[in-house]
C-alpha cells in the first residue's frame, strides 16, 4: 500500500496540509508554554496552590480563630490580610492576570470572577502590606523597604477578604526574542520543506513542457521519462506515442515521395527517347522542356519533403560566414558582422538562405543583406528593388505550389515550393520568416531565429 499520494492534487495537499499541522503545532505548544510561564508572576502553580487551600482552610475556621491561623500559613515571601473590605478596587483585568484568576478559580471551584481581584503592591521591609493602583500611588501601608509584588484578594463566603501578597519571581520572557525565533524557524521550515516539495512535485511538467518545445524542432528528440505524478506519467507516454506516430507519418511522406520520385523518372526517361525519334523538331524541343520540368518538380517536391531536416544534427555554426558564402553574386551589399555563432543545421540554413537570395534576384536588380543580433534573437534582413508582392499574397506565397506572380514559367518563379521549404526550415529552427512590401519600392524578406 503506497502512502504517498500519486496525483499532483493529492501531492499539494498533503503538503499544505503538513505544513498547517507543523504550524498549528508550533503556535500551540508555544500558546501552552506561555500559559504555564506567566503562572510565575506569582511564584507558579505551587503558589495558586499555596493560596486555594489557605482559602479552604479559613472557610472552615471560626473566626475568632482565623487571625492565629493565618499566622501559621504566613512568611517572608508569603503575606496574608483578612479584613471586611478588599484593598483592590474592581478593575479590567489583563490577560495575563486574567490567566492566574482562571488557575484559582479551577482550584476553588466555588467561587466567581467577581470574588477574585488581583492587583500590583509592594511588599514592605516591615512585613507590611501596600497597594497601588495602575499610576503607581500608595493606597494604604507604612513606610519602609518596598518589593515589587502581586496581591491577590479573595472574598470568603461570609463576605470578608482574603488578601495575599506575594513578590514578584523572576519571569521568563516568554514573549521575547526566544519564541519569536522559535516561531520564525518553524516557518521558514515550513516555506522551505513546501517550496521543496512542490518544486519536487511540479519537476516532472517542466520536463514534460521542454519536450514539448523541443519536438516542434527536432521530432527525433529522446522519449520523454514516463515517471512522476500518475497524470504526467500518463501525459508523458501519451506524448511519446505521438512523437512516435509523427516521426513515421513524416518517415512514411518521405519515403512516399521518394518512391513516386523514382517510379517518376523511369517513364520520364522513356518519353524522353521516344520524343529523340520525332520527326517535328518544335514538338520534339517542346516535349523535352515538357519533361525537363516534371523532373525538375518531382526533385523540388522530394527536397521540401527532406527539407524537415530530421536526419541533420545541430551544430554550432558561424551564421555570419555562412551568409557571406551564399551572398558572393554581383549586385548583393552585406552588413555582416564578423562573426555570429549560431546553433543549427549548416545543410538547411544554407539552402534556406540561398532561397531568399535566389528569389530576391530574380525580380530584382540590386538587393542588400543586413544581419545583427540582439541577446537571445538573430535578424537577417534581404531588400530588394524588386516590384514586390500584393498585400494578400505576403502569407499565401508560403504555402506549397503557391507562387507570386502569375506565369507558370520556370523562368519566372520556380515550381512554387521556395518560400515554402524557407518556413518550414525557419520553423524548425524555432524561428520565422515575414515578407513585407518596403516604403520606397520593393520588398523585405526578414528572418528572426532564436540564438539557442
Amino acid at each position: 500500500m503506497r502512502l504517498y499520494p500519486v496525483t499532483i492534487m493529492g501531492r499539494t495537499l498533503t503538503v499544505m496540509l503538513v505544513g498547517i499541522a507543523l504550524v498549528a503545532g508550533i503556535l500551540l505548544a508555544q500558546l501552552y508554554w506561555e500559559r504555564q510561564a506567566l503562572l510565575t508572576d506569582i511564584g507558579g502553580w505551587h503558589v495558586v496552590t499555596r493560596i486555594t487551600g489557605v482559602v479552604q482552610k479559613i472557610e472552615k475556621t471560626p473566626a475568632a480563630l482565623r487571625s492565629s491561623v493565618l499566622r501559621t500559613y504566613q512568611g517572608p515571601g508569603f503575606r496574608i490580610a483578612w479584613s471586611p473590605q478588599s484593598p483592590l478596587v474592581t478593575s479590567p483585568l489583563r490577560w495575563s492576570k486574567r490567566l492566574i484568576r482562571q488557575a484559582l478559580i479551577r482550584q476553588l471551584g466555588t467561587i466567581s470572577r467577581e470574588d477574585v481581584r488581583i492587583g500590583m503592591g509592594e511588599l514592605g521591609g516591615r512585613h507590611t502590606l501596600q497597594s497601588s493602583d495602575r499610576r503607581g500611588r500608595m493606597m494604604h501601608g507604612q513606610e519602609g523597604f518596598a518589593r515589587r509584588a502581586i496581591i491577590v484578594s479573595i472574598r470568603l463566603t461570609d463576605g470578608t477578604w482574603l488578601s495575599f501578597t506575594t513578590p514578584l519571581a523572576p519571569r521568563q520572557d516568554v514573549l521575547g526574542l526566544r519564541f519569536f525565533w522559535l516561531g520564525a524557524l518553524g516557518l521558514l521550515i515550513v516555506v522551505v520543506v513546501s517550496v521543496v516539495a512542490v518544486r519536487r512535485a511540479t519537476a516532472p511538467l517542466q520536463m514534460f513542457a521542454r519536450a514539448a518545445e523541443r519536438l516542434g524542432t527536432d521530432f527525433n528528440a529522446q522519449p520523454v521519462a514516463e515517471t512522476g505524478p500518475r497524470e504526467v506519467s500518463r501525459a508523458a507516454k501519451a506524448f511519446n506515442l505521438m512523437q512516435q506516430r509523427l516521426q513515421a507519418f513524416v518517415k512514411n511522406r518521405t519515403q512516399m515521395l521518394a518512391a513516386i520520385s523514382h517510379d517518376l523518372r523511369t517513364p520520364i526517361t522513356r518519353l524522353k527517347l521516344r520524343a529523340e525519334f520525332m520527326d517535328d523538331d518544335e514538338q520534339r524541343q517542346k516535349m523535352l522542356d515538357d519533361l525537363d520540368e516534371m523532373e525538375s518538380m518531382i526533385a523540388a517536391t522530394l527536397q521540401f519533403a527532406h527539407d524537415d531536416v530530421i536526419g541533420e544534427p545541430v551544430t554550432n555554426l558561424d551564421f555570419a560566414t555562412l551568409v557571406r558564402d551564399c551572398a558572393r553574386l554581383d549586385n548583393v551589399n552585406c552588413t555582416l558582422p564578423d562573426e555570429l555563432i549560431l546553433a543549427g543545421r549548416p545543410l538547411a540554413l544554407k539552402r534556406l538562405v540561398n532561397n531568399l537570395l535566389g528569389n530576391a534576384l530574380r525580380y530584382a536588380t540590386t538587393v542588400n543583406v543586413e544581419l545583427f543580433a540582439t541577446d537571445d534573437t538573430i535578424t537577417l534582413s534581404i531588400f530588394d528593388d524588386g516590384p514586390g508582392i500584393a498585400e494578400d499574397m505576403l502569407e499565401r506565397v508560403f504555402e506549397p505550389f503557391v507562387r507570386g506572380e502569375g506565369s507558370r514559367s520556370r523562368e519566372t518563379g520556380g515550381v512554387g515550393l521556395g518560400l515554402a521549404s524557407v518556413r518550414t526550415i525557419a520553423q524548425a529552427h524555432g524561428g520565422d520568416v515575414v515578407l513585407t512590401n518596403r516604403d520606397s519600392g520593393g520588398l523585405e524578406a526578414r528572418l528572426t531565429l532564436p540564438k539557442g
